[in-house]
């Protein structure tokens, strides 16, 4: 079978731009056969889209194609939350910019492998895949959900399977099957509609897609490093796309593994913050130009 040409995809603004410029370098490396990667920027100065030419030089065996992310297309976006940026609703957007299959990934993540293979994975005829939510499935398997969590949970409509519900950091997008579904791209960028809910765009896709979702392993989307926990969180539930270790490391929550170094961070996936701060030192190196840190 051949396999359907791959995207990979950031989407980022100034607070994230770093973060996301480490983890497509690192996607580069580990993908020896080279990439097809968009890199979608929203209010970024023009020495950032110089770094992203600059990672870019690094990989000629890749083709990296910039974009600006229109202000007017999210004009309407809102997050309620200080750490979720109303800049990941550009996302939505990916099926008006791209053909084929993308990946999307956040920028708080870390790539551990070659993200080349989502290209073979078997979307089972559906316009999207992604990984169940990891603290939607620890709740389901402890039984009960914290507050903030409950309230996540309240503003969904009782006929989603909260079984299905995945987490929107790493997204598999089948563009051209989500464009031949009449309204779907529409209802994708009416990025208004996003905003009464705790995790705007998550809730949101989770809701237009109800029923029409792959789920892949948690190796494409793996919380702080904590593979063997989300596999056993969502034992027994259907899964595509396995690997033997994470390919995508997401630091999910309001902490992150560049931050200061918070007990609560290392008690979550302390090797996974070692790895990501050893990667960054090694970006630093490459890279000597491009600092660790943007000034506030």
């Amino acid at each position: 079978m051949t396999q359907a040409p791959l995207t990979i995809a950031f989407v980022s603004d100034p607070g994230l731009f770093l973060p996301s410029l480490r983890a497509m370098d690192a996607a580069l490396r580990q993908a020896p056969g080279g990439l097809q990667v968009l890199f979608l920027g929203a209010n970024l100065k023009p020495q950032m889209w110089d770094w992203v030419a600059q990672v870019a030089a690094k990989h000629p065996q890749s083709h990296i194609r910039t974009e600006v992310l229109p202000a007017e297309w999210l004009a309407d976006a809102r997050s309620p939350k200080d750490f979720i940026t109303s800049t990941a609703l550009g996302r939505m957007f990916l099926p008006r910019l791209t053909t084929g299959r993308v990946l999307y990934l956040d920028g708080d993540i870390m790539v551990t492998g070659d993200l080349s293979k989502a290209a073979g994975i078997d979307m089972q005829g559906n316009p999207l895949a992604g990984v169940r939510d990891f603290s939607v499935m620890k709740w389901l398997s402890a039984g009960q959900p914290h507050a903030g969590l409950q309230r996540q949970i309240d503003v969904l409509p009782d006929d989603l399977d909260i079984k299905s519900y995945i987490n929107s950091g790493v997204l598999l997008m089948d563009t051209d099957a989500i464009r031949a579904i009449p309204d779907l791209v529409d209802l994708m960028e009416d990025v208004g509609a996003a905003a009464g809910f705790p995790t705007v765009d998550q809730d949101r896709i989770n809701l237009l897609f109800k029923g029409r979702i792959t789920h892949l392993d948690p190796a494409w989307n793996c919380s702080w490093g904590r593979l063997k926990l989300q596999r056993k969180h969502q034992a027994g539930l259907p899964v595509t796309g396995k690997n033997a270790h994470p390919l995508v490391v997401h630091f999910h929550g309001p902490h992150k593994p560049w931050h200061p170094l918070r007990l609560s961070s290392l008690s979550r996936g302390g090797m996974a913050v070692w790895r990501y701060r050893r990667d960054m030192a090694t970006f630093r190196r490459r890279f000597p130009d491009i600092p660790d840190h943007l000034p506030k």
